[in-house]
């Protein structure tokens, strides 16, 4: 397939602000530092993710990408497609611990010294706060940081039940040598005997050479796809300093043993916690990257592929040519548009809070950026369980990237607080909202087709309201508890707020394609449409027997048999749009893949070809 040239237009569209920050990650991350013969990809994954880390890390500015959001989420989209598990380091190295240690107001030697080593690659961090018997529920975790006012003061951080042993932070030795890793530990501070909320704590863990610290015990957990040094780990009464309780607010313990500026209690789980909003944010746009990325792998494999023709006389068919295979990736470029774009309103709320010196933590850019998070992370499920079936045997093999993308996804969706639970919650803060107004009968007339995107985008706000609508009503006559109530709408109280998070993102999709020339922009309203009919097939059931449904003169299988095949010869330009080349993701298809198979044998039959 030739390109129509439209994939910087589409490019611009996708990613706004942040295209010239993800350039730039791209000509990091396309030097020689991260060469890899696809070869020896999949030896020791985990390790080589450390090693590249610290190659990275002198090349980042991280002070000053910390405080551009832009910029770090760019930093970890890029990382992640070139290699998940880097992109999975990053989370918590540079944004969790290096974000958590920059945000102290007054911070004290112990924080300086492990800055100072975080920062020279001399030390790594960890972020304990899931306990076994709690998850990341903080409100109730139950390790103890105890003020102990005996020689100047310090804390003493203890695991006082089995339920209470942290599960899964990477707590272990390092995988590289002399480098050591101390952690930002979450515990129940007590003072005096009484509980005066959950805050962070600084605790050295393991020393340069490998050695755990004096009353910490860690254990590898069991690997798994992800290559991360995940680790459960027990405190038995272990003393750090008083500076060591950390807070963005200036929280200190003063020398008359009192609490001085404690976090406000208003909201104090997510002030306690306040980088993991930034993260939730980061992995949604790395959730959707891994989309981007299984598709431009999906594409250059294609491109190098051909199948028998049914006709017999007839020659070989180039799998691209091919419908069944080439309209299900386009069903996942509409899907991963939509996704990408909720990535960037979900950004663009959070700088823009920042830049105006709002809440950051406020419960309503808290449900934007989970129900964002839920979104993407669903959506990468979805695309990368398609490519990696549409790519058979080559699906299957780490090297070829897709199965560790899934890897990452099934990761992102469980970090930073289950999609699936924190989407709930939103759903149920989202019946609280006004009502929009819905009135019965309103779509009958609206006749959606093939060339109508805006019948179709006030389609998708008709079964938004539809459904709040209905949730609310659902919610107000199920008899019982509140509990019990919500046990009853749960699930509709979800499809309402996860419908509007689709059409809020379709509608800045569209408005962001207005500035497009015609042609470009065209391809998008049939992506949009594309999209719409797709979300009628999957969901439509959610708005029986009384909600809105699009009036359609043919079937919808007719109408996405049109879009497919006007849609195929632009696949190159909207999967270009991702700006992801072959030789960034360093996949057998970076070249020939056959020759490259032939030219490895024939090493192996004659070494002194290599």
């Amino acid at each position: 397939m030739v390109s129509h040239g439209y994939a910087g237009d589409f490019a611009a569209l996708l990613f706004g602000d942040r295209r010239t920050d993800a350039q730039d990650y791209n000509r990091v991350f396309g030097g020689s530092d991260f060469d890899q013969d696809w070869w020896e990809a999949t030896k020791a994954p985990g390790k080589r993710a450390y090693e590249r880390y610290l190659r990275l890390l002198p090349q980042l500015s991280a002070t000053d990408t910390i405080s551009d959001i832009r910029r770090l989420v760019a930093l970890h989209e890029r990382a992640t497609v070139v290699d998940p598990h880097l992109g999975a380091l990053l989370t918590v190295q540079v944004n969790l611990v290096l974000g958590t240690l920059l945000e102290q107001q007054a911070p004290g030697e112990e924080v300086k010294a492990c800055l100072e080593d975080l920062l020279a690659g001399r030390a790594v961090g960890a972020y304990v706060l899931t306990e076994s018997g709690h998850g990341s529920d903080l409100p109730n975790l139950e390790l103890t940081a105890t003020y102990d006012p005996s020689d100047g003061g310090g804390f003493v951080i203890h695991t006082p039940t089995d339920a209470a042993v942290n599960y899964m932070p990477t707590t272990a030795p390092p995988p590289v040598p002399g480098i050591s890793r101390f952690g930002i530990v979450f515990a129940r501070l007590v003072i005096d005997g009484e509980g005066r909320g959950n805050y962070p704590f600084l605790v050295r863990l393991v020393d340069a050479d490998g050695t755990v610290r004096p009353g910490i015990t860690i254990r590898r957990l069991p690997d798994k796809t992800l290559g991360m040094d995940n680790s459960i780990t027990r405190f038995d009464h272990v003393r750090v300093p008083k500076d060591c309780l950390l807070s963005h607010t200036g929280t200190r313990i003063d020398e008359n043993g009192q609490l001085v500026e404690p976090i406000p209690a208003d909201n104090q789980v997510w002030r306690a916690i306040s980088r993991v909003r930034v993260g939730r944010l980061a992995i949604s746009a790395m959730s959707a990257a891994v989309s981007q990325g299984a598709l431009s792998i999906a594409l250059q494999h294609a491109e190098q592929r051909d199948i028998a023709s049914l006709d017999h006389d007839a020659p070989r068919l180039p799998l691209l040519e091919v419908p069944a295979h080439r309209d299900r990736l386009i069903d996942a470029v509409a899907d991963t548009y939509v996704a990408t774009t909720a990535v960037e309103i979900a950004l663009s709320a959070f700088v823009a809070a920042a830049e105006s010196g709002a809440d950051e933590q406020a419960p309503e850019l808290t449900d934007l950026v989970s129900l964002t998070k839920y979104l993407t992370t669903s959506t990468a499920l979805k695309v990368t369980s398609e490519v990696r079936d549409r790519m058979g045997a080559q699906g299957v093999f780490d090297h070829n990237l897709v199965v560790v993308y899934r890897a990452l996804r099934d990761a992102a969706a469980t970090a930073e607080g289950d999609s699936y639970v924190i989407a709930l919650q939103a759903a149920y803060r989202y019946l609280r909202t006004s009502v929009s107004e819905w009135t019965p009968g309103s779509w009958d007339e609206v006749l959606c087709d093939v060339d109508t995107p805006k019948n179709w985008i006030a389609w998708l706000d008709a079964r938004a309201r539809f459904l709040q609508h209905r949730m609310v009503e659902a919610y107000a006559s199920a008899g019982g508890s509140r509990q019990a109530r919500w046990d009853k709408t749960y699930d509709l109280a979800l499809a309402a707020a996860e419908a509007r998070t689709v059409h809020r993102a379709v509608e800045a999709l569209a408005e962001r394609a207005r500035q497009l020339p015609a042609e470009p922009q065209e391809v998008i309203s049939q992506i949009i449409t594309l999209f719409a009919i797709g979300q009628y097939g999957a969901h439509g059931t959610d708005l029986l027997p009384d909600g809105p449904a699009p009036k359609t003169v043919k079937p919808l299988v007719e109408l996405r048999q049109q879009l497919h095949d006007s849609l195929a010869v632009h696949l190159p330009d909207l999967v270009g749009a991702f700006e992801l080349p072959s030789e960034l993701l360093r996949t057998a298809f970076s070249g020939d893949f056959v020759a490259q198979h032939a030219g490895a044998l024939a090493e192996v039959a004659d070494p002194t070809t290599s």
